[in-house]
């Protein structure tokens, strides 16, 4: 989607200098990629999981050893 922004041009050449960006495409995708990836840690911060949650996100018949036995022996096959 093309956009016009006003942009901070020393920001992004010290951006692209930094990180090897060719373009200044690249530069601002980076930067919203990494924009996005702090937001998401921030939300996760500020919004921890309750203990029920947690309890909930775990498969209780999961058995990492029965895995680990399982793929042994069938490489051994």
């Amino acid at each position: 989607m093309k956009t016009t922004v006003e942009l901070d041009d020393d920001k992004l050449e010290n951006i692209m200098k930094c990180m090897g960006f060719k373009t200044r495409k690249e530069a601002i995708d980076w930067a919203l990629t990494e924009g996005e990836r702090l937001a998401v840690m921030h939300n996760i911060r500020e919004n921890p999981w309750s203990a029920s949650m947690l309890h909930d996100a775990i498969d209780h018949d999961y058995d990492v050893i029965a895995l680990r036995r399982d793929v042994r022996f069938s490489k051994e096959d």
